[in-house]
């Protein structure tokens, strides 16, 4: 019985380190592409930009919308808390040293944003 709880612990502690995902998105990243599924439309337009720090805090500008904020990565997810807002979560499609994709639903549609690091 013992052997089990420290493999679990074990386990848990490899499972939560997450350092490398967080040394990946720290940086400044812009938008690429911004799909809306349902009909293909690409909303980026070059105004979207992230900006997330290692103390992870993050910056935003959507348009003429600018936030800051903490993140966390868990659980393959990227959630964004906006100063005086709720939490948001995002999907991670893909995340290296120059491409951060994630899926996220606006008003129920499916939507897939690009960014490259800068």
């Amino acid at each position: 019985m013992k052997k089990i709880v420290i493999v679990l612990i074990g386990l848990l502690f490899i499972s939560c380190d997450n350092s490398e995902e967080y040394d990946k998105i720290a940086g400044e990243w812009n938008c690429t592409s911004w799909i809306v599924t349902s009909t293909g439309t690409d909303r980026c337009r070059d105004n979207v930009y992230f900006s997330f720090k290692k103390d992870k805090t993050y910056s935003s500008k959507i348009g003429g919308l600018e936030e800051s904020g903490v993140y966390k990565i868990a659980n393959g997810l990227l959630y964004s808390t906006p100063k005086g807002k709720l939490e948001i979560g995002v999907e991670i499609n893909t995340l290296n040293n120059d491409t951060l994709q994630f899926t996220m639903s606006r008003a129920g549609e499916k939507e897939v944003l690009t960014l490259l690091k800068k």
